[in-house]
Parts: C-alpha cells; structure tokens; sequence
C-alpha cells in the first residue's frame, strides 16, 4: 500500500514537474519600452511579446537609440537570437543605428527564431561593413511573417561591403510571408546585393530559403552590382509578391524586381513597375536570370522605361491594371484588384481590410480598424468602435511624429464610427493614424501613393 502511495506520489510530482516546465518554456515576457527590448539580449531564447506602442516617449529611448544607438539583439555569430517575438501588431518607432561594423536592425543575427507582427516606424539604420536590414542583418533558419519597416538604410562606408535592404539584409534558409517594407535603401559605392526587401536571399543547407506574398515600395540606390526592387540578388523561392519602388543601379544588374537570379532559382507570379537605370546589365523585371525558372512574371513597361528584361513578360500600363494579364494568378485567396488601391496594379489580398461583423451588439473593446483602401490616393476611410460613452481623439501623424490632423475630438457614444480623409495637400508616404480613448492608445499606418 504504501509503496502504491509512493509510487502515485511520485508520478503526480513528475506530472507537475513536466507540466510546469511545458508552460515555462511558452510562457511569453512582455516587451513594453526600450529597457524591457533591450532585456531580450539577456535570454536569447525566450519569448517575448510587445505589449504596447514603443516610441521616442517610451523609457529607455535616449539610453539605447543615441551615439552608436541601438545594438542590435543578437549581433554576433556566436550570439544569436534564437527564440520567438512577438509584435502582436504593435509599432516600435524611432529606431536608430549608426555603427561601422557587424549586423544591423533591429535584430542583429538570428538562427532557428520567428519574428511576427512587428512593425518599425521611421527607423534610421546607417552602417558600414555586414549585412543591414530595418528588420535584422543576418538570418539563418529563420521564420518572418506579418512585419513591415518604414525610415532608410543607408551605406556609410566607401569600402566592400554586402547586403542592405529594407527589410533583411541577409536571409539563409527559412519563410518570409505576408511582410512588407517602405524603406529607401542607399548601399553606397561598394556593396552587392541591395533590395527593397532583401539584400540576398540564399537557400540554406538545412531549409531553403522563400518570400511568399510580400512586397517593397522604396526606391532602391545601389552604385555597385545586384541591385532589384524586391531582392538584390535571389538564390531561392519568390513567388507571390511585387516591388513597386524606382531602381538606380551601378557598374552591373540592376532590376525592378531582381538584380541577379541564380542558376535553378525560382520566381513566380510576381511583378514589378519601378523605373530602372544602371550600368551594364540592366531590366524591367530581371537583369540577369542565371539559368533560373521565371513563371507568370511581368514588368510595366511604361512606368519602368525598360522595354528589354532577362527573364519576364512586358506589359502596359493599361495592361498591367487589367486581371486578363495575370493567368495563372489567384484572385480567390492571393491576389486582388481595387483601381483605389496601389495605383489600380494588383495587390496582395492582406492589404485589403478585414470585414468585421456588424449586428445589435455593442463592441466589447476599443478597436481601430484598417483604413481602407490602403495604399490610397487621395481618401481613404478609417473605422473604429468604442464600448461607452467616452471622449475619443483620432489623430494623424507622419512618421517622424509630427502631427498632420486630428480627425476627431469630442465625446461619442458606444458603436461604430468611419471617418473620410484626405491627403491631396500632402506628399507620398506612410502615415500613422492613432485613436485615443479611456486612458488606450491604439496606432496603425496607411500609405499615401499619389
């Protein structure tokens, strides 16, 4: 009997161990200033989620973000991030670096981690030797999806150096799905492979290496070789995604979508419209395609002033607006035309708002939809819903933090509430739109393309 006790006694302890240990090793720490971001260098195998809006008010701004500024999370190759964060649709705004050497963003050098829903606001990455990206420098084996990078990347160095974009400078093995990024991206006169979005992307020995359903806005300046709207140079998968920024390459492969796609790498049904300049191979889609796969691809011949391209079909502008053009594309599950939206070119079906349901009920939390459309040109509508009587202030700010408009600013009942604005006086760009409200502050971004 007692050895049944015992034993009874014992598993239960086992349980409770084993339990306990499965939460420990889920449970997520909360990231909610720059102090606590900084902390996630302590354990770089935890995982995190953010809490709250991080931005030049938020504690610990001007300890980690002036001089060299920020140190990248993870900024070493013997110490890298390898865990799991979590932006849970947050922004994290102000972002600086202004480093000679190493990886740099906002993670310096990841292996084995996932990154979701984070979003960077007007970051500021100077750097000189390594590969630079708002996002992260170097990933190896690395999971991205839902984030998104506004602000620049720029070279400060006249000497070799590799990889800068406006998202990832250097991406080996892993998914990059549902991401985006409005970063002008400068690689200076000696750096290969600059992107919009990747700098280069590399199958790995362990996962290959793909962009799924992403894209770039941001004009792309590179004075070297393998410089591409999207990616600077591709030795793995794009397949559902656009670069939409102007291309100025150097001595060799510039490209609105692709500078350099290498041998047996694929890209498919993707497109670019940017103008593209360069030096000696240069195209509307691809400059030089290495004996790489290109399906279902095209480029706007007008808008990019490139007639010729390696790889790719040209089209129109009219043509390039038209869904008959895209055979072979999902528009049930990937792909969408709205003539409001990104110029009237296809857009990736994340970009659309998601429809929220309507009925008798009052919402049960403060919400700020997604304007829509977005990207819009000149109006777009923006949407909320508040859960009692309360006053409620809906601002608009650019990215610097300088305030554009205050939408609302009054007392409201409990309901839902769309707002029409405007931009037609203003430049293009991204904008943030902040709704305040019984001690919540909520943000989003919408982008302005005239």
């Amino acid at each position: 009997m007692n050895k049944k006790i015992q034993a009874g006694t014992i598993l239960t302890l086992l349980a409770a161990f084993l339990l306990a240990g499965f939460t420990a090793t889920y449970a997520q720490t909360e990231v909610s200033n720059w102090n606590d971001l900084n902390n996630v260098r302590n354990n770089l195998t935890g995982n995190y989620i953010l809490v709250n809006d991080i931005d030049e008010q938020s504690a610990g701004y001007a300890a980690h973000n002036t001089g060299d500024g920020w140190q990248p999370i993870g900024h070493e190759s013997d110490n890298r991030f390898a865990g799991t964060f979590d932006g849970d649709g947050y922004t994290i705004t102000g972002l600086t670096i202004d480093r000679a050497t190493g990886n740099n963003g906002l993670f310096g050098y990841t292996e084995n981690a996932t990154i979701r829903n984070v979003g960077l606001v007007n970051a500021s990455i100077k750097a000189g030797a390594g590969n630079n990206g708002a996002l992260a420098g170097n990933l190896l084996n690395t999971n991205i999806s839902n984030s998104w990078a506004t602000g620049t990347v720029e070279s400060t160095t006249t000497g070799n150096s590799a990889n800068f974009a406006g998202l990832l400078g250097r991406f080996e093995g892993g998914v990059i799905q549902d991401s985006w990024a409005d970063v002008f991206v400068d690689s200076g006169p000696l750096c290969n492979n600059a992107g919009g979005l990747v700098g280069y992307l590399n199958d790995g020995t362990e996962r290959t290496a793909q962009i799924l359903r992403s894209y770039a806005l941001g004009d792309v300046y590179g004075d070297r070789d393998r410089v591409g709207g999207l990616v600077g140079a591709n030795n793995g998968s794009i397949i559902d995604s656009y670069a939409r920024g102007n291309v100025l390459g150097g001595s060799d492969r510039a490209a609105g979508l692709v500078g350099w796609n290498l041998e047996g790498k694929l890209i498919n049904r993707s497109y670019s419209t940017g103008t593209v300049e360069g030096g000696a191979r240069i195209g509307g889609l691809v400059a030089h395609n290495d004996a790489g796969t290109v399906n279902d691809s095209f480029w706007d011949t007008q808008a990019s002033g490139e007639t010729e391209s390696d790889a790719g079909t040209g089209k129109t502008t009219e043509e390039m607006k038209t869904q008959s053009t895209f055979v072979g594309w999902s528009f049930s599950d990937t792909w969408a035309f709205d003539e409001s939206i990104n110029d009237g070119y296809p857009i990736l079906q994340f970009q659309l708002p998601t429809s929220s349901e309507t009925g008798p009920q009052l919402p049960q939390e403060l919400v700020l939809n997604q304007n829509y459309p977005n990207p819009f040109n000149p109006t777009t509508v923006i949407s909320y819903q508040i859960m009692e009587q309360q006053h409620v202030r809906l601002s608009v700010y650019d990215v610097t933090g300088r305030l554009i408009a205050v939408l609302v600013n009054q007392q409201q009942s409990p309901g839902d509430y769309q707002v029409n604005w405007d931009a037609g006086q203003l430049s293009s760009g991204v904008y943030i739109y902040r709704l305040e409200s019984a001690g919540q502050t909520l943000s989003r971004t919408m982008t302005f393309v005239k």
